[in-house]
């Protein structure tokens, strides 16, 4: 399990453009929340919230925060980007884990091998990309991985399929589909199904705009 030591500054609550001032810096404003505790605003390097991110396990890594002569242990909650710029950070919200409490988390699904029915034609469809389950924090996985080469045309596997680690247990439902193996015609005839819905709706929204032109 990822575990990574990062430094944090406290700081007091900022206008808009104070805000901006400290992103310009380099830092992202943020907050430390949690275990019955009082709020912690502080600010963080956002080259430590991307090398964090980059890391194996990436929003799952446990972080320890050393701020203010303290440290507390926690995992990245939820991060705001600007919405043209998805390298930068406009905050981080951080909550205190305890080391012995079970909590959930999703975790990112890795298809090993080239499925049987590939090789014959057919096409792969990935519904299912990552699964939620519970387990100790020092116990998260990096990935699950699920082998799809015996896989032809037709087959499929579910969250059923794969099996957790010790101590792990799936909260995502056990018939969700994960990966599928297509036939090339059903793979088109799906797409054209989807070309038709796009094709209605722009002929409904026209509609509509005509009538209310007239009105």
């Amino acid at each position: 399990m990822e575990r990574m030591q990062i430094v944090a500054q406290p700081r007091v609550p900022a206008t808009k453009g104070q805000l901006s001032k400290l992103r310009s810096a380099g830092y992202v404003p943020g907050v430390i929340y949690g275990r019955k505790t009082e709020p912690l605003t502080v600010a963080v390097d956002s080259k430590d919230i991307t090398a964090i991110l980059h890391s194996p396990s990436g929003a799952n890594t446990l972080i320890d925060v050393a701020v203010d002569g303290g440290t507390a242990t926690v995992m990245i909650k939820e991060l705001k980007r600007e919405i043209i710029l998805t390298d930068r950070f406009v905050h981080v919200d951080f909550v205190r884990i305890n080391l012995l409490d079970k909590l959930e988390v999703n975790v990112p699904i890795v298809l090993i091998g080239e499925a049987v029915g590939v090789k014959e034609g057919g096409v792969m469809q990935q519904s299912l990309r990552e699964v939620a389950l519970t387990c100790l924090p020092t116990n998260i996985p990096e990935h699950i991985e699920l082998d799809i080469s015996s896989l032809v045309v037709g087959d499929s596997l579910t969250v059923a399929d794969i099996v957790a680690p010790e101590g792990s247990e799936f909260l995502s439902e056990e018939n969700e589909v994960i990966v599928s193996i297509l036939s090339p015609r059903l793979e088109e005839e799906e797409e054209d199904a989807a070309d038709e819905d796009a094709t209605d709706e722009d002929a409904e929204a026209k509609e509509s705009t005509t009538e209310e032109t007239q009105e």
